[in-house]
């Protein structure tokens, strides 16, 4: 992650970041180990991405906090930049893996006379009750109910619990409200997703590009003048 400021080419940086270096490196042990052995790691990989995309959009100067890391760390679709937290992923990944596997693993231990789930996955499971309350875990208790794509549903009520908690949690203006509303919309996001190719005119200048990730992060393109109200309302 430190050496992708070499490139000197946002897009690529940020497209590496998310595709080769974010949550993907993880995942396998975020699915079979359990959390709360994992969360040391999971929290010096969240620093280290948090440094990374912060270089890429402000080049580690000011204005990068908090609300701009919740922005980053959203999934696409939910107008972030997909560079998922690895605390977060922790979350669900190792409950849905091991819900998923619970008929294989009865196979493969069917003469070991260990049967069922262990404590590790109800201390996981009854923590992500905790987290989102509003999620129907009767499924998750059951080898023959568990849904087949348990991550993506977990996933999804974390994330949509999140979203919908953003605008009491940070205190959003209407304006941000309002831009966060559009990064929602259908291809709003697809410029994430590009391949930087000169000749099909998919490459933007380092200027553009830091550009639009600052809007569309909410971060003052440019400082405020002494003594200049910032309008409230849209219009």
């Amino acid at each position: 992650m430190r050496l992708l400021p070499k490139l000197r080419d946002p897009q690529s940086e940020l497209l590496l970041l998310r595709s080769c270096m974010g949550i993907a490196k993880l995942f396998f042990g975020l699915r079979t180990c359990q959390p709360v052995h994992m969360e040391e790691a999971a929290l010096f990989f969240d620093e280290g991405l948090r440094g990374a995309i912060e270089d890429i959009v402000v080049c580690g100067g000011p204005l990068f906090g908090d609300f701009q890391w919740r922005l980053a760390s959203l999934p696409i679709r939910f107008g972030g930049l997909g560079l998922y937290s690895a605390v977060e992923a922790s979350s669900y990944a190792f409950v849905a893996s091991r819900a998923q596997s619970w008929a294989l693993q009865d196979h493969i231990l069917r003469d070991s006379g260990i049967c069922g789930m262990d404590s590790d996955y109800d201390c996981a499971l009854a923590c992500r009750r905790d987290t989102i309350s509003s999620f129907d875990f009767s499924g998750f208790t059951n080898k023959d109910t568990a849904p087949p794509k348990a991550q993506h549903a977990l996933a999804s009520a974390l994330f949509s619990k999140i979203v919908r908690e953003m605008e009491v949690q940070f205190e959003m203006t209407v304006r941000q409200r309002a831009v966060f509303e559009c990064l929602q919309a259908p291809h709003a996001q697809d410029y994430l997703l590009a391949i930087p190719i000169d000749g099909l005119g998919q490459h933007m200048s380092p200027v553009e590009y830091r550009t639009i990730l600052k809007f569309r992060l909410m971060i003052p393109l440019y400082p405020r003048a002494p003594g200049v109200q910032v309008p409230t309302r849209l219009g």
